[in-house]
């Protein structure tokens, strides 16, 4: 693919991602990590004596327990579910990118299973790399927390404190800037390992480079790459919301009443697991968010038990496809920042990484070269 290593390169995230390789993996990431959250902040429910019926009538499919629970191994067990669910979110962009970074490359069958293989290889880099920037921000904050108790001793604390004002702004400033590029890097590490096969601190080296020597580029790039995610969510809900408008008068027709309380029942399930959506949707989008959810709420109604277990199943696969949306959103949003990484080391390094000899493509065309001559061997042997 043909790149012009500027903005207009970013502009290619939303065709490179609307694959369904790539919705697909985006879609199981997203999926394993919010079940994995799930799971654990009922669990800090339950150890902070709050029932799961009280729970589930209250956040349904959208609990977050964080600034409800009273205890602290409750607290603990939840910040180990968003831990979890961080994790498996740093290794699903690391997947999608390498997928996008394949298709820069026009090797179009490079599959899921390849890019699931290569981000579990490297997930102590993409997580080491997290690691090293809390190792970092931790060192300051806590030097910052020994010399203030040391700025407790009398006279000599005081004086020292205040004399040294220079010196330990200069290192707050350094502090946040560090911070800065650790939120960077949270998006940037995946796409860096992806493309160059780098470790821990090779991520966060780059994420230092980038940030550091190309800002407002950073800055364009992250902009434009953030808009297209957003316009890409709207955009697929909007066409998956008239799609099914379409399907469902279809099959009304047919179907007749029976279809109708099936929908009806599943449209109420839906906004009854997901308490607290309708309401964030219409804040933010107002009269639009008719067009990409639902446009009120429904009722429930008596089914028979055929029926209820119908309108079950179809209520986990508008969740399914509601999810498509946002997996669809987050491909672009790992798709370019590929191609940001991509292009902001060709104007920082003049090096194209997509004519680099890629490792994982080099040690499985060997294997393949080994395996053919084998073949040959014993066909040889064989005659």
């Amino acid at each position: 693919m043909k790149l012009h290593f500027n903005f207009r390169d970013i502009f290619l995230a939303p065709r490179i991602a609307f694959r369904f390789q790539r919705i697909w993996i985006n879609g199981i990431g997203l999926l394993v990590g919010y079940l994995t959250f799930l799971v654990f902040t009922y669990a800090s429910f339950l150890m902070d004596g709050i029932s799961f019926v009280e729970a589930w009538q209250r956040y349904g499919l959208l609990a977050c327990s964080f600034n409800q629970l009273e205890h602290w191994y409750s607290f603990l067990v939840f910040l180990v579910g968003a831990a979890a669910f961080f994790a498996v979110f740093l290794l699903t962009n690391t997947a999608v990118s390498r997928v996008a970074y394949m298709d820069l490359r026009r090797e179009f069958f490079y599959g899921w299973a390849q890019a699931f293989r290569f981000a579990f290889r490297k997930w102590v880099s993409a997580i080491g790399a997290m690691l090293t920037f809390l190792f970092m921000i931790g060192f300051f904050a806590v030097g910052a927390m020994a010399m203030g108790l040391i700025g407790r001793i009398p006279v000599i604390g005081e004086l020292g404190t205040f004399l040294l004002t220079i010196p330990y702004t200069l290192a707050a400033i350094l502090l946040l800037f560090i911070i800065i590029v650790a939120f960077i890097g949270v998006f940037l590490v995946p796409a860096v390992i992806a493309t160059s096969d780098e470790d821990a601190l090779g991520g966060v080296f780059q994420s230092f480079s980038i940030t550091y020597n190309q800002p407002w580029r950073l800055l364009v790039y992250s902009l434009l790459t953030g808009f297209l995610e957003f316009a890409g969510i709207l955009a697929l809900a909007f066409f998956l919301k008239k799609a099914y408008g379409l399907l469902a008068g279809l099959f009304a027709i047919g179907m007749g009443d029976k279809f109708v309380k099936i929908n009806e029942q599943g449209f109420y399930l839906l906004d009854k697991n997901l308490p607290q959506l309708y309401g964030w949707m219409q804040n933010i989008f107002g009269s639009f968010s008719e067009q990409i959810y639902l446009s009120f709420h429904h009722a429930p109604l008596t089914l028979s038990a055929s029926q209820n277990i119908a309108a079950y199943l179809f209520t986990i696969f508008l969740l399914l496809i509601g999810g498509s949306a946002i997996a669809y959103g987050e491909a672009i949003r790992n798709s370019g920042i590929t191609i940001l990484y991509v292009d902001l080391y060709k104007i920082h390094e003049g090096e194209n990484i997509l004519e680099r000899e890629d490792e994982e493509l080099s040690r499985e065309l060997e294997e393949e070269q080994t395996e053919s001559g084998e073949e040959k061997t014993d066909e040889t042997a064989s005659e």
